[in-house]
């Protein structure tokens, strides 16, 4: 099945495999939500924290980041969304990161937006990092997921949280 598959796509893979123990390493950061959650590589050095606000959720990434870095950051921001009452609005600040993480774009689009959507997302105000591979990741998810989710990116955070809160909360329909 992955005979001949490049080590980047390996790794995705294995991430994959993996993803349930994101649970076991993070279920107690996020029973203490609202306290923020910070995401930590096998190094110990933290790549993402996740920050609540009154009307969104924050994400803020730091140093060189991989597609299961991205992975397991949605992976527990779609979980704070399914347990805790969340706004359903994000602000995912890359800013100061580095790093090609475009093998994330399958899985988010296909695996996690669904649920991420379903769970109450309905706004991401993405805010874009100087690093070229990064930007071109973060506008391939951009192409993936709009409309389904209103996404926009911006070169700045304050453009981007001003976008983001001025957007109206759409009513949930009834079942």
């Amino acid at each position: 099945m992955l005979i001949g598959a490049s080590p980047a796509l390996l790794t995705v893979y294995l991430t994959y495999m993996k993803a349930p123990l994101y649970k076991k390493d993070y279920s107690d950061a996020i029973a203490a939500w609202p306290k923020s959650v910070q995401l930590r590589n096998i190094n110990g050095s933290v790549f993402s924290t996740l920050i609540s606000h009154p009307d969104y959720i924050e994400s803020k990434w730091n140093g060189h980041i991989t597609a299961g870095d991205v992975i397991t950051t949605a992976n527990v921001y779609l979980d704070l969304m399914q347990t805790h009452k969340c706004p359903g609005k994000l602000l995912n600040d890359k800013t100061t990161v580095t790093g090609d993480w475009s093998e994330a774009n399958d899985w988010l689009e296909f695996e996690w937006l669904p649920l991420a959507i379903q769970s109450g997302l309905q706004y991401i105000a993405h805010i874009y990092s100087s690093n070229m591979f990064s930007r071109l990741s973060a506008r391939d998810l951009y192409l993936r997921i709009n409309p389904r989710v209103g996404m926009q990116n911006f070169n700045n955070r304050e453009e981007g949280l001003a976008w983001l809160l001025s957007q109206p909360m759409k009513v949930a329909r009834s079942a």
